[in-house]
């Protein structure tokens, strides 16, 4: 977890040019937008240095989590997975910070797409590595089920990987829809969002629950 330190180096950068640009800044800057796009959440300028230190506390909870949890001897065998799902965390805070800040200065940045293209990546690259993570209580799929038996933790994480990997490339695929279909409106790629992030937690969730059952009633079965 020593890695996670190199984590600083981008944002003490972020941070830094944030303070130059400051000045440049509005007095209120956005830090919502609707489903359509439009700003809906106003902060004074000030609070754009909550996002720029958001990632190092990200950071520090994430280094503190192996420690602090009951299972904490899981990092040591998916700490490749965890530490790569950390920086793609981090790393996706910085880019929202700094979508902020652009669009705040003026340049013409579609926010939307933007932040659903952010979040599809995301998506991508959490389920490739979501099957790594081991039996813990707070890095995975964390159901009553998958928490009681190892071996549904094991097949709802190779499940729920593939999940959130189709969820992250419809998320990428309503966007070129969004762009280069006039019909597909933004609130309808949004509603993809939407619905494939709802569907994954769901789809794991059952999923988790009905592998549960299955091995009970082998069990039952074999007495």
């Amino acid at each position: 977890m020593k890695k996670f330190n190199l984590l600083y180096i981008p944002i003490a950068i972020s941070l830094i040019g944030t303070i130059l640009l400051y000045s440049q800044l509005p007095e209120q800057v956005p830090m919502h937008w609707d489903i359509s796009g439009q700003i809906d959440s106003w902060r004074p300028r000030y609070f754009i240095f909550f996002t720029a230190l958001l990632p190092a506390l990200f950071v520090v909870l994430l280094r503190v989590i192996p420690n602090i949890d009951p299972k904490s001897e899981s990092y040591s065998r998916h700490g490749k997975a965890y530490g790569i799902v950390a920086v793609v965390v981090i790393l996706f805070l910085l880019g929202m910070h700094w979508v902020t800040i652009l669009f705040s200065l003026g340049f013409p940045i579609k926010i939307d797409i933007v932040i659903r293209g952010l979040i599809g990546i995301l998506f991508i690259i959490i389920g490739n590595y979501l099957p790594q993570a081991k039996q813990n209580y707070t890095f995975g799929i964390k159901t009553p089920w998958t928490l009681d038996n190892e071996v549904v933790w094991n097949r709802t994480h190779r499940f729920g990987g593939f999940v959130f990997v189709i969820s992250g490339l419809l998320t990428i695929i309503s966007i070129v829809l969004s762009l280069i279909w006039d019909s597909f409106t933004q609130k309808m790629s949004f509603g993809v969002v939407i619905i494939s992030c709802i569907a994954a937690i769901v789809l794991t969730t059952l999923f988790s629950y009905l592998e549960f059952r299955k091995i009970q009633t082998e069990k039952e079965s074999n007495i």
